[in-house]
């Protein structure tokens, strides 16, 4: 009897009809929201040394940042620093305008450095002076802003094809609401309506395990904000209500500009980014 050759071909060499699949590599998506000090309002990156700027400005190709910071349109004439909606660098002066930054510098800058072989997208949405208590209510201007600059991220993403989860919403605020005691006693209750509206809204895109509530404490300067404590106590409050939440406890004692003590200085914006990176990988 002869005896058929056989011939094998590498199934890799043939698509698999009747079978979708998308090799992207999945993206995790950082929400980032609040007011000045998440937006980054008084750190001019000018002031850091050329070497600090160079570092910070590299190891982290594998991080982008669609950001909006509206600050800037409370004035007249006002321009607010944006990305126009599209997926950017992650580079200094995306803060309150072109030459001032935040916590995304650090951030991206530890995400790189402890996490290279992931992907990761920041969008952050947030204006100075802005309230939990009226701003970011679902009414308010800021969540509207927020919603909207998501809700297209997320659309720009799916018309390309991306895989992508939604893992985590960094929130830095309180410092608005620290000087009145009818917002300070309702800070925590309506902080967990904004997280239950995030929830909600994008419980699609939510990854599996849930979302991560990072949140960063106010400065402690009674003169500066009356009620900064229980704002804070608040926070962490939330925090220890869940295993995939986290405070960042680092925010409460980082220095602040000498003439605004209200701000943080150029070396507290990079390390409470770092800080907010190490809570997201601790978590995660």
């Amino acid at each position: 009897m002869k005896l058929k050759q056989l011939i094998f071909f590498p199934l890799f060499l043939f698509p698999l009809v009747g079978c979708k699949y998308n090799f992207n590599q999945e993206i995790e998506i950082i929400l980032m929201a609040g007011q000045s000090n998440m937006e980054g309002h008084d750190a001019y990156y000018s002031e850091l040394s050329e070497d600090t700027i160079n570092e910070y400005r590299k190891g982290h190709d594998n991080v982008k940042i669609n950001y909006n910071c509206t600050y800037e349109l409370s004035y007249e004439g006002g321009v607010a620093n944006t990305s126009n909606g599209e997926f950017v660098n992650v580079d200094f002066g995306q803060g309150r305008n072109k030459e001032l930054f935040g916590p995304e510098v650090g951030l991206s800058k530890y995400l790189g450095k402890n996490s290279p072989n992931k992907k990761y997208y920041l969008i952050k949405s947030c204006e100075g002076s802005s309230s939990l208590a009226v701003q970011w209510q679902e009414d308010g201007s800021c969540y509207k802003t927020f919603i909207k600059d998501v809700d297209q991220s997320i659309n720009k993403l799916k018309k390309e094809n991306q895989v992508f989860k939604i893992c985590a919403f960094m929130w830095m605020q309180g410092e608005h609401d620290a000087g009145d005691i009818e917002r300070v006693n309702a800070y925590k209750d309506n902080m967990l309506n904004l997280i239950s509206r995030i929830k909600t809204r994008y419980s699609e895109y939510i990854k599996p395990t849930g979302l991560n509530i990072i949140d960063a404490g106010i400065y402690t300067l009674k003169s500066v904000w009356e009620f900064a404590t229980e704002i804070n106590n608040a926070k962490k409050e939330i925090a220890e209500s869940s295993y995939l939440n986290a405070y960042v406890e680092d925010s409460e004692t980082l220095d602040t500009l000498t003439d605004k003590p209200w701000h943080y200085n150029q070396d507290s914006y990079l390390k409470l980014g770092k800080a907010f990176g190490r809570e997201y990988l601790n978590l995660n």
